[in-house]
């Protein structure tokens, strides 16, 4: 018996245990039992290659952070419940607020948690999210959660821990690299200082120097990003940003990204004279929608993007398919996020798997793992291979996308994946 007849024995013993309605309609819930599983064991140990889409303000472990808050007593929550739509269960440090004065509604986290336990699961619920989430406004809702801990995230302090924490643990989960997303907040210190852009990426290349320690193939490299929805003549300025913070970071930093609900009344067409003329590499969220009014993709073919967070709605268009492949262009699919901001109910019907089996450069990410409470990829490689019908060559396929820009990591990669099957077989 090879490593590919293990894999698809051990998914046919979960799928004939009728668990397949759960897992392929709330694969979120259907989690915990998933993790205690033979096949799940096995994904958790295969090398991973680069995680190419995830939000660097939603990548990290949710309870890890909360805890690190809880650990000072100058963090504090609001709790003013005439607020509690927008800014209910917002953390922050101290050092966010002016002149270090708190404002009424906020209360000193590590006592309200201590006066009342309940809360603390109260705050992991409001920054998370989850199907119930799922309505008509589950964009404003999602785009809130990350407004209630980044003023503890961006506590350079803290923002150390958080992240060098969060970079072990992708590297132990057999990750070789991140390529993250992240719009330019400012950190700020002890003092309340709000500290210039370039000391985000410094500090985030601190981190990632110290992570490389221990594994020191390790690799970040970050995406800029800025808002869909903006009016197009605010763009420019930011590209301009981009350039800049390029060409002081050359490698590190590759290129400009658009984030936000795609379906916001404002398509790449709308913002094609500043994105066809950039100066700047473009990497763009583009088909996260079921909308068959939303032509985004066709547009990034249009504008020459190789590579394009998500990408679902490429189905809606098959005469795009071949475009896509003679291109090249990367897909980022990232499918429980996609079941989990409302796009697709059920898991099998979700197009990346005939992507992948159509020969497209597809590979897989997780978005925003804090929120959903995924793992930083084995989850969404164990969804796409139990939902989609996949091989384990399949995903050795796609992990490999992920890395055709640097033989060395595919070189690194190969070796691991000979290992990996070598273990498997014992």
């Amino acid at each position: 018996m090879n490593t590919e007849q293990i894999a698809a024995g051990l998914r046919n013993e979960i799928l004939s245990a009728d668990r397949d309605k759960l897992i392929f309609n709330d694969f979120q819930k259907a989690l915990p039992a998933l993790r205690d599983t033979e096949l799940y064991r096995m994904f958790r140990a295969m090398p991973k290659g680069r995680l190419m889409h995830g939000h660097i303000e939603a990548t990290f472990d949710l309870r890890y952070v909360v805890e690190l808050a809880l650990t000072s007593n100058d963090t504090y929550v609001h709790l003013a419940p005439e607020t509690a739509d927008a800014r209910y269960c917002q953390m922050a440090h101290k050092a966010w607020f002016p002149n270090f004065e708190v404002p009424g509604g906020w209360v000193p986290m590590r006592e309200a948690v201590q006066k009342d336990p309940s809360l603390l699961d109260t705050i992991l619920k409001m920054c998370s999210s989850d199907k119930e989430n799922i309505d008509e406004n589950i964009w404003p809702k999602f785009e809130a959660i990350f407004d209630r801990f980044k003023a503890i995230n961006n506590y350079r302090p803290f923002f150390v821990k958080i992240y060098t924490e969060m970079l072990s643990r992708m590297a132990r989960e057999g990750l070789l690299g991140v390529d993250f997303r992240y719009i330019s907040q400012s950190l700020f210190d002890e003092t309340g200082r709000v500290l210039p852009p370039e000391a985000y990426v410094d500090t985030v290349k601190e981190i990632e120097a110290k992570v490389r320690e221990q594994y020191p193939w390790f690799t970040v490299r970050l995406i800029y990003c800025y808002y869909k929805g903006v009016p197009v003549e605010s763009v420019p300025e930011r590209l301009e940003f981009a350039r800049t913070m390029i060409e002081k970071y050359p490698g590190y930093i590759l290129g400009f990204d658009m984030v936000g609900d795609e379906d916001c009344g404002k398509d790449l067409m709308y913002y094609a004279p500043v994105l066809r003329n950039a100066s700047v590499p473009i990497i763009m969220h583009a088909g996260e929608s079921v909308d068959p009014d939303n032509r985004n993709v066709e547009y990034a073919l249009d504008l020459g993007i190789k590579r394009i967070g998500h990408g679902m709605n490429l189905y809606r268009y098959p005469e795009l398919i071949e475009r896509v492949r003679e291109s090249g262009m990367m897909l980022e699919v990232c499918p429980l996020s996609n079941q989990l901001l409302g796009y697709v109910p059920d898991l099998t019907k979700h197009p990346g798997g005939d992507y992948i089996r159509k020969g497209l450069n597809v590979t897989i990410s997780s978005d925003d793992c804090a929120i959903f409470g995924t793992s930083f990829i084995t989850d969404d490689l164990l969804l796409a291979y139990l939902c989609w019908d996949l091989t384990l060559a399949d995903i050795k396929r796609v992990l490999l996308n992920s890395l055709q820009d640097d033989k060395q990591l595919t070189a690194l990669f190969l070796s691991q994946w000979s290992d990996f099957e070598r273990a498997t077989l014992r």
